[in-house]
């Protein structure tokens, strides 16, 4: 499987307003949409790393060379949730709080960064960086009201599984 295959299975099932009709937990049904941003160039995710010295994982950095960021599964304001992948510049912005904010280095490691977060559920998608530069898979974090659980996965896989459950927090099943 790659970012690739992943990203243009999910653009076939969307129509031209890069919506689907999905159903949920429960029956519900629902018409959302993934809302894609402009792709960002290898000289900006070089320039992440030099700036903050953290290693944005490859499959990362595959997704934000197609999009960077998207919401996904987005309600549209009809007040259900959706998950956002940040932008590049979102991420910044939260290590740049992170450095300045004594609640962020007493709650997360620093090697942590903010790669996510579902709204709606105010839960988080963190990625270890140190797990990524010694070449681990499994550096994905998820936190939901300060309980931390660290996923057995990288970005890749998440993100299938993601799509697959159309938007579900599967992790916590």
């Amino acid at each position: 499987m790659s970012i690739e295959l992943i990203l243009t299975a999910l653009n076939k099932r969307l129509d031209k307003e890069n919506s689907i009709i999905i159903q949920r937990e429960n029956g519900e049904i629902l018409n959302v949409t993934c809302d894609w941003n402009c792709p960002i160039s290898n000289h900006e995710l070089q320039e992440f790393t030099l700036k903050t010295q953290h290693v944005l994982p490859k499959e990362l950095c595959l997704f934000l060379k197609h999009s960077n960021g998207a919401k996904l599964f987005n309600d549209n304001g009809l007040g259900y949730d959706f998950f956002e992948i940040f932008n590049l510049s979102q991420i910044l912005n939260y290590i740049h709080e992170y450095e300045t904010n004594i609640y962020y280095q007493s709650a997360y490691d620093k090697n942590w960064f903010m790669m996510g977060n579902y709204r709606g559920y105010g839960d988080y998608m963190f990625v270890d960086s140190q797990k990524v530069a010694n070449g681990e898979d499994n550096y994905l974090i998820f936190v939901h009201e300060g309980d931390i659980q660290r996923l057995p996965m990288n970005f890749e896989t998440w993100l299938d599984r993601f799509i697959v459950t159309q938007g579900a927090r599967y992790w916590l099943w």
